[in-house]
């Protein structure tokens, strides 16, 4: 496994690239089984966040959420299905979605999102859930926006809507 080449920006979205250095030498550790210090986990690298430079050179905020995304999947002894709670994924089970995150522009607010779509996917996919979604909920799902805080890219979401709203009718 090699480290990323992040490509390095004096302007736009980016990250400190010493922020993403630790944590990137970190994650190769886990991932490698050669790690001193405690093992990243994936909710680490889910929580992860990084300054953004206000002058001078930082790395591609893309390329730094893409590696981390696939990251998740290199950690040693992570559950094939972790979002379900189960260890080995249903065949015909639909995946939960993921979703890039934005820093600088406008978002949903995770939580809400994330929340929402577990509502969902429990529905759809049969599992336990304590109120199963409607297409009518899905119709008027409204989230909270982020500006300055990290949050789910708009789009995204509002496709995934969309397909949810395809799988309940």
């Amino acid at each position: 496994m090699l480290k990323p080449e992040f490509r390095v920006r004096r302007l736009g979205q980016r990250y400190a690239c010493e922020e993403v250095d630790a944590l990137v030498a970190r994650i190769l550790a886990t991932a490698e089984r050669r790690s001193v210090g405690p093992d990243v986990t994936v909710d680490e690298i889910r929580g992860a966040a990084f300054r953004t430079p206000l002058l001078g050179p930082g790395y591609s905020v893309e390329e730094v959420d893409n590696f981390l995304a696939e990251a998740e999947r290199w950690l040693p002894g992570r559950p094939a299905a972790e979002s379900a709670g189960r260890a080995t994924p249903v065949p015909g089970e639909r995946p939960a979605p993921q979703f890039a995150t934005v820093r600088l522009r406008e978002g949903y607010a995770v939580d809400e999102v994330d929340d929402f779509v577990e509502r969902v996917m429990a529905t759809v996919n049969g599992g336990p859930v304590s109120r199963p979604v409607t297409v009518r909920d899905v119709r008027n799902a409204q989230f909270s926006p982020t500006r300055l805080s990290e949050g789910y890219d708009i789009v995204e979401v509002d496709a995934f809507l969309d397909t949810a709203e395809e799988w309940l009718s």
